[in-house]
């Protein structure tokens, strides 16, 4: 028998033996066969049905999964004695930190953890593995498994391969087939599946907040690492180059500044791709919902020659109908149109020398970036602005009278090359990337059938980035080392027109925001170890230096939509030369209580660049700083059948960046300082074969400690100190609980049956906690219904999102010339079906 690529068995099957207790989602022991009929442990690992029922003989004696991944990992077992194993008796694919180049095999081998099972000796026939095919081989009956061992997933989080549940950190990770059984596409449906994660739109620009940390700025660098196949997004619209065939995603939360670097004050998330494999083959995919919306998707991969892999993915999505409708007349908000292509090609140069290429692209348009009123316009917008009292303000959510333009036009490429060396105990890794960004995009920045104020944006940006890893393991210590360089060029102006005139302005002027160019430059470097005390006891610690040189050219003026003529300079032209640099660390500790309890403390610090506002003259705005306690633990209970983890963090959060509006336009402002803290828990549990359950919970407290604001919707109030008030996007409760039942392989298929439960208390979108700009606790449901074909050929899924479609604001910000509030909403309810062919 082979695993991934070991040495093959006799034909007979004499020299190994194999435990399947319980399929379909079941456990696999690989074992090789001792003396006196019993099984020295050699590697356990968990994979889906369709891995095991996909398996085909290549030669004699010779077995090997399909395309599907199959992950490995020791099985985490009381301890017992030990008989010695010779070297020759684990295959290469079996040691330490090693990656199975295909991608197929990802293994933690931990000597400590090897075992001795007296297992059931299992012969393979000449068919597919399967229970039927399995005969005991006159050894000691199994102990019985106490229901169905939960799905291990090995995460690069920490820049090496481990299992999830050895991170010494808040993270969740969801493989492929979990995001699929979920409908989980993008980052909106993401936020619901995860502890304490929030997403919004903000004047164009698609904002994460976690544990309250984020969604806070329009202008400047996001809180959120976002990275894509280990290459650093600069701008957050480029994410949608990561939701089409994922393996899997990792959210970490809490300041990540030693690993991921400035702006990270929030968390990091991790998107990886599916890595091309060594066989043919490939799937289709066609969906249909309600707005009118189509999903179409094509994935091929195919080796070419023995050290060649290609995987190409082409991604089509279209609603025709928006989510926002117009009761006015005009053209409904929230429409989507996006074309994305992924290509990636891995070579194997020589042993242990891979190389890894890809291009990725995608080009979006539709009226998805929109502001509608919340509230109707207050006294002191009807006093600059009379005439907006003639303006039709929907009260029911999910509606708007907008009469303007608003739509854009987005293409983002991306080229990236990774070149990796693997060695016995040290990994170097090159990530070479480049990105190009084009947005055009028109706004009716009013969201009423007046024609007040309409704007057009066009942006312009480019990003290398280049960065370098080393990483080992020297004796007890795990380390990694490295260095960073990324240089953006960004070119933006903003044309806004006012025919009706807005306060001050006359009737037909126009406002114009240049900036031409802002370049920043970004260096990095770092390293970060885990020291081995003693069989139990792991120290932690982490170093980073970060420097951005921040250069800014911009102007604003005024001027008259009759002639065009420039009729004042309200900001001549400025450079602004900026640098921040900050130090950020983590140090902690991390004790294993026994082979499936460990537990964590850490402390680390964040850093978040300042930057410039181009909305105004001399109006930088200076960085955040983030000091984070964090303790938690990790468990494997009853029979590794319970999974059950938890966090508790303390933030103190300096010069905390936040936008506000003045006028029509967004800038950051520093609040002085504001405390989090909170807990979180994650629970999965798989108590018998066919029935799964997970669960999320959490409690945050967030707190301004000290900031003095004018409320521009209540100038007469004058400055309020809002200390006490709750942040922005901050919920004080959240969680979610899903629950999963999969029949057994039957000769008509398997179903499975799905349901989740997202729940969130209420939060304010502004610094004032005024009740007119907050949203109301909301619940969203989701549902899902699985077919696969016997052959795994085919699947159907029928889904429901937001089944009761609970209306609910993503995104809310002042318009003091209005006097009202606007903000963005989720997505409705939206009920398809989604068909998938494998080849």
């Amino acid at each position: 028998m082979s695993l991934g690529g070991g040495q093959p068995a006799a034909a007979t099957g004499a020299s190994f033996c194999v435990s399947v207790p319980f399929m379909p989602k079941g456990r696999i022991e690989a074992f090789r066969l001792g003396d006196k009929g019993r099984c020295a442990c050699l590697a356990s690992f968990h994979t889906r049905r369709r891995v095991v029922a996909g398996a085909r003989r290549r030669q004699p004696g010779a077995w090997r999964a399909g395309a599907r991944d199959i992950r490995l990992r020791p099985e985490r077992r009381p301890r017992m004695s030990e008989p010695d194993l010779p070297a020759s008796a684990v295959s290469p694919q079996m040691s330490p930190s090693t990656n199975n180049t295909e991608g197929e095999i990802q293994m933690i081998h931990k000597q400590r953890r090897q075992c001795v099972i007296p297992g059931l000796a299992v012969l393979f026939g000449s068919s597919a593995l399967s229970g039927a095919a399995l005969a005991q081989q006159g050894a000691e009956p199994s102990q019985p498994n106490q229901g169905a061992q939960l799905e291990e997933l090995v995460v690069t989080a920490q820049r090496r391969s481990e299992s999830v549940q050895d991170v010494p950190a808040a993270i969740t990770a969801l493989s492929g087939a979990a995001l699929a059984n979920r409908g989980i596409d993008d980052v909106s449906t993401l936020q619901f599946a995860v502890p304490n994660v929030t997403f919004g739109r903000s004047l164009g620009t698609t904002q994460i907040a976690i544990r309250g940390v984020g969604r806070s700025t329009t202008t400047g660098a996001p809180s959120v690492a976002v990275n894509i196949d280990g290459v650093y997004q600069p701008r957050s619209p480029s994410m949608v180059l990561a939701q089409a065939d994922l393996d899997r995603v990792e959210l970490l939360r809490g300041p990540q500044g030693t690993l991921y670097g400035r702006n990270a004050n929030a968390g990091a998330i991790n998107f990886l791709s599916v890595a091309p494999k060594s066989d043919f083959g490939g799937q289709v995919l066609a969906s249909y919902a309600t707005y009118d919306e189509y999903h179409l998707q094509g994935v091929l991969n195919a080796p070419v020659g023995d050290r060649v892999r290609a995987r190409l993915v082409i991604d089509r999505n279209k609603r025709s109908d928006g989510f926002v409708k117009n009761i006015a007349g005009g053209p409904d908000l929230d429409t989507l149109s996006t074309t994305a292509a992924r290509l990636r090609v891995s070579v194997d140069i020589a042993p242990g020398l891979t190389n890894d290429l890809a291009f990725s692209a995608i080009h979006a348009s539709g009226a998805a970036d929109y502001y509608v009123p919340s509230t109707r316009p207050n006294a002191t917008g009807l006093a600059l602005n009379p005439f907006i009292a003639a303006a039709i303000v929907p009260t029911k959510k999910l509606r708007t009278s907008a009469l303007g333009v608003t739509g854009s036009a987005r293409n983002i490429e991306q080229i990236s090359n990774t070149l990796t060396w693997q060695g016995e105990a040290l990994q170097v890794k090159s990530i070479t990337a480049f990105q190009r960004y084009d947005n055009q995009f028109d706004m009716d920045r009013d969201g009423v059938d007046l024609t007040i104020v309409e704007s057009h944006a066009d942006e312009h940006a480019t990003t290398f980035s280049q960065e370098f890893n080393l990483g080992g393991a020297t004796g007890p210590v795990d380390w990694v080392a490295g260095a960073y360089y990324a240089r953006d060029k960004l070119s933006i102006v903003t044309f806004y027109a006012f025919p009706l005139g807005f306060a001050p302005l006359p009737r037909n002027s126009f406002l114009v925001q240049d900036m031409p160019e802002a370049k920043t430059v970004s260096r990095a470097a770092f390293a970060d170890a885990t020291v081995k005390i003693t069989e139990r006891l792991k120290l932690i610690g982490g170093l980073r230096y970060s420097r951005d040189d921040i250069d800014v050219v911009h102007r604003n003026y005024i001027g008259s939509l009759v002639t065009g003529a420039t009729t004042l300079n309200t900001c001549p032209r400025q450079v602004d030369d900026l640098m921040y640099d900050g130090v950020t660390y983590r140090a902690g500790a991390q004790y294993e209580v026994s082979g499936n309890v460990n537990t964590f403390a850490t402390v680390s610090k964040g850093f978040k660049a300042g930057g410039v506002n181009n909305s105004g003259c001399n109006n930088a705005f200076a960085p955040e700083y983030i000091k984070s306690y964090e303790a938690g633990f990790k468990s494997e209970l009853l029979g590794r059948t319970l999974r059950l983890n938890a966090s508790a963090f303390w933030y103190d959060y300096s010069d905390f960046q936040l936008t506000q509006v003045v006028g029509i336009a967004g800038r950051i402002t520093n609040a002085a300082s504001a405390r989090l803290k909170g807990v979180e828990v994650e629970a999965n549990w798989a108590p018998v074969e066919h029935w799964s359950f997970n669960a999320n919970a959490s409690i945050l407290d967030a707190k301004f400690l000290d900031f003095t604001s004018v409320d521009s919707l209540n100038p007469s109030l004058g400055a309020q100190n809002v200390r006490g008030n709750r942040l922005p996007n901050a919920p004080k409760y959240s969680g979610g609980v899903g629950a999963q039942y999969m029949t057994g392989r039957e000769d008509w298929g398997q179903l499975t049956v799905r349901g989740d439960v997202a729940y969130r208390s209420k939060l304010y979108f502004r610094e004032f906690n005024d009740p007119a700009e907050s949203q109301s606790a909301f619940a969203v449901v989701d549902a899902n219904v699985i077919w696969d074909a016997p052959d795994d050929a085919y699947s159907v899924r029928l889904f429901a999102t937001n089944l009761f479609n609970k209306g609910y604001w993503t995104s809310m910000l002042a318009v003091d010339g209005f006097g009202s509030r606007d903000g963005s909403f989720g997505a409705p309810r939206q009920v398809g079906a989604e068909l998938k062919a494998r080849f």
